[in-house]
């Protein structure tokens, strides 16, 4: 049949090569000639069954690639059942092509032990079934394509790590979420695919949640299900509407009391919050951050006042102090146009309305900055920055951090030029006096 043809072209290779131990044991008996006249039934019966059980022989199999699992099967009857409950090993079967889902289709009966999958684009007009509340308009546009059945993957109830990249489905599909050994899973999609935050509940040993996608929905208080399980959530959204809104919400700081949380990337959702909220016994384990400019101080939020601004990165610095050296390091905050305190640029260099944290070695500081210019492949920087505002003491010189500190020292003060004696925003009229006196100095006016 097609299926076998398929097996074939995917799973057996030239030559099948197993450790020597491996094909002693595994090789059935044959069975002894009787002779004539013998009536010892049972010794000849005995001789005719195979040297280990299917069992024993799952246990051998389990050492074994997919590929030489599934050419292995077709040995005899007891091989093919001990592939039916061999533990395959983490290897990643990626479903891109026709070929490769008939194959999945097979292992379905023939080893659903596989314990991770891809789901990945078919070839040209072929899809999957349509899951509930399709998109009316991409089930006229696929009407004529050939479909296939997504949901055999119910029957790899082994799985600990799944993965959709830009499959071909449209609708929700509830059965893909009720793997109850599941410790991975990640969703890229534009928007065919479609679900709730809610069914990660069928997820219960979930441990990383990687999501690219414009079809998830929901309030991310969902995930307090998996609190005990889960080191890492990642979701970054596409818009899902006209307005650009983001349907994934709530409050981030309902994930406070996770134990075990060490990366929370929020950033492309409708997630609010405030971020001096936390506080030493929340996030005992974050070691990065990531969050929308609607929450209060996440990245590229915007303030009112320069002040605000100011007394913000103060408060923030105590809680920076108490966790991992690269959180919010690379963060970025800005002021608002709305402000009593922005003003219009004369052009070149660009106002420092921005603020960030800065490290040279052990030492952190913050600093003012204008608009970011690329000078090289590996150094990336602002264009114009005010003084450095040092939040740390400088390390002692006999320690064996100063060398490193006036390294990195040295490369964050070669930005400080145009507004160099300024810890903070020049006023308008300060502003304009520098810009008099840098004309006067390029064109002598």
């Amino acid at each position: 049949c097609t299926s076998c043809l398929t097996l074939g072209s995917l799973f057996v290779p030239n030559v099948v090569v197993l450790p020597r131990y491996f094909l002693i044991v595994m090789m059935p008996h044959s069975k002894k000639p009787r002779l004539a006249g013998s009536n010892d039934d049972a010794e000849a019966s005995s001789d005719a069954r195979p040297f280990l059980s299917a069992d024993e022989f799952a246990c051998i199999l389990g050492f074994l690639p997919p590929k030489q699992i599934m050419c292995l099967r077709r040995v005899c009857k007891t091989w093919r059942e001990a592939a039916k409950k061999t533990i395959v090993p983490i290897v990643k079967f990626n479903v891109d092509s026709i070929d490769t889902y008939n194959a999945l289709n097979v292992m379905a009966t023939a080893m659903p032990n596989l314990q991770q999958i891809k789901i990945s684009h078919l070839e040209e007009r072929h899809k999957y079934n349509d899951g509930e509340g399709p998109d009316e308009e991409e089930v006229a546009r696929t009407a004529n394509y050939t479909i296939h059945d997504i949901d055999i993957l119910s029957n790899f109830t082994k799985l600990r790590i799944l993965e959709f990249d830009r499959a071909p489905m449209n609708g929700r599909y509830s059965s893909l979420f009720q793997f109850s050994l599941l410790r991975q899973l990640k969703i890229c999609s534009r928007r065919g695919m479609k679900w709730d935050l809610e069914l990660l509940s069928g997820l219960p040993l979930l441990e990383e949640l990687h999501v690219y996608s414009g079809g998830v929905i929901g309030n991310i208080n969902s995930l307090r299900a998996l609190k005990d399980t889960l080191t890492m959530v990642s979701i970054m959204e596409f818009s899902s509407n006209v307005n650009g809104d983001f349907p994934v919400h709530g409050d981030f700081m309902d994930l406070a009391d996770f134990p075990h949380l060490k990366v929370l990337y929020l950033k492309n959702t409708a997630v609010k919050g405030n971020l001096l909220d936390i506080d030493e016994h929340h996030f005992p384990q974050l070691q990065s951050l990531s969050l929308p400019d609607q929450v209060y101080g996440g990245d590229g939020y915007k303030f009112q006042r320069i002040a605000e601004m100011t007394d913000f990165i103060h408060k923030l610095y105590h809680l920076k102090k108490r966790r991992s050296p690269k959180l919010l390091l690379h963060w970025r905050w800005h002021l608002s146009e709305d402000s009593p305190d922005w003003y219009r640029s004369m052009g070149y260099p660009q106002l420092p309305f921005s603020i960030e944290l800065v490290k040279a070695g052990p030492r952190l500081g913050y600093r003012w900055f204008g608009v970011y210019v690329v000078r090289s492949d590996n150094d990336d920087g602002p264009t114009q920055s005010c003084e450095i505002n040092w939040l740390d003491r400088e390390p002692e010189r006999e320690s064996s951090d100063y060398e490193i500190y006036l390294q990195k020292l040295e490369r964050i003060q070669r930005d400080i030029d145009f507004y160099k004696g300024y810890s903070q925003p020049p006023t308008q009229d300060e502003y304009r006096r520098l810009r008099v006196e840098l004309d006067r100095e390029i064109f002598g006016w």
